[in-house]
């Protein structure tokens, strides 16, 4: 491994703390996305945002490198595409679409309760990172929080919106395992492992909403929209949490990314004048006693000073 290939392995302090910033940069990009969708089409404006966080990871990386070439490794190639492809082409498409359909607070429930379930589900076999009992318990009161959240059983537009949320959660659940793949052996760069997936699927994604929408009149608030969306709720987020990912397991980082189940439904009360019912405080609450319950875990701080003592030596 050549030098200054990879930036160096974060302390566990560190990439928790990096991590929870991504994910806060990530609650206020739901209430940008809302707000955006208002005039600009759901393809077209996933699809921009990702091509504008890409073009700015490019300019970062040649800044930093003096280089435009991501130095990727032959073996991640084909790593990398799936994750384009799922990540920032299935995904975002999925997300935009269903926050078109539904509110930011359901959407954002669904989609973040979804995702440690699909991560505890598979980080054991694809990863061999195990999951205690305490663990699975925080899990489950994830759960139990998505069935106080809805009672009942949504109809219409709701309910497409609320199974595409749950798709996109099982995307993003899948690409946290893909991801660590990527990131485990260390033989590229944060930024690369960012850039290249981004760059690949936001352009797909691009030429298949020029199929199926028309190019919308960009004002100056949609251009500055699509701007602070890509640079400093993508960009800068997607960055940190790759750095992030170096030492958090699987499992965690997506219970760490959880937490916007309790941002995201303030934000919206605050910002776009969103309920808050006595059934979504409740099932938010079981959701933040389930977070709480997995990083209370023993087992699981024992498991992530492993790898931070990992991270040091290697």
């Amino acid at each position: 491994m050549t030098q200054g290939a990879h930036s160096a392995t974060p302390s566990l302090a560190r990439a928790v703390g990096l991590a929870i910033a991504a994910s806060f940069l990530w609650a206020t990009a739901i209430l940008l996305v809302k707000m955006g969708l208002e005039d600009i089409p759901r393809l077209t404006f996933a699809s921009l945002r990702y091509l504008v966080c890409a073009v700015t990871l490019l300019i970062w990386r040649a800044v930093r490198t003096r280089s435009l070439a991501p130095a990727v490794p032959r073996s991640l190639w084909k790593w990398l595409f799936a994750l384009g492809v799922l990540l920032y082409g299935i995904v975002p498409a999925t997300q935009f679409v269903s926050l078109d359909l539904i509110d930011a607070t359901a959407f954002n429930f669904v989609f973040q309760a979804g995702i440690p379930l699909v991560t505890a589900l598979f980080a054991g076999v694809a990863l061999r990172e195990p999951t205690s009992r305490f663990e699975w318990l925080g899990v489950a009161l994830v759960a139990a929080g998505m069935f106080v959240f809805y009672p009942a059983m949504p109809r219409g537009d709701e309910l497409i919106g609320v199974i595409l949320a749950a798709v996109a959660a099982f995307g993003i659940g899948s690409s946290n395992l893909l991801q660590r793949l990527v990131m485990r052996g260390q033989s590229i760069s944060a930024l690369d492992a960012a850039l290249v997936p981004m760059a690949l699927g936001s352009i797909g994604l691009f030429f298949v909403s020029r199929t199926v929408e028309p190019f919308p009149d960009l004002g100056g608030t949609q251009i500055l929209l699509i701007l602070v969306l890509g640079m400093v709720n993508t960009a800068l987020a997607f960055t940190m949490w790759n750095q992030a990912m170096r030492t958090l397991n699987a499992l965690h980082s997506s219970i760490i990314a959880s937490a916007q189940v309790i941002e995201v439904p303030i934000l919206a009360l605050i910002v776009l004048g969103e309920s808050l019912t006595v059934g979504r405080g409740i099932g938010s609450i079981l959701v933040l006693a389930g977070i709480l319950a997995v990083h209370s875990s023993k087992a699981a701080v024992a498991r992530l000073a492993v790898v931070d003592m990992r991270s040091r030596v290697g």
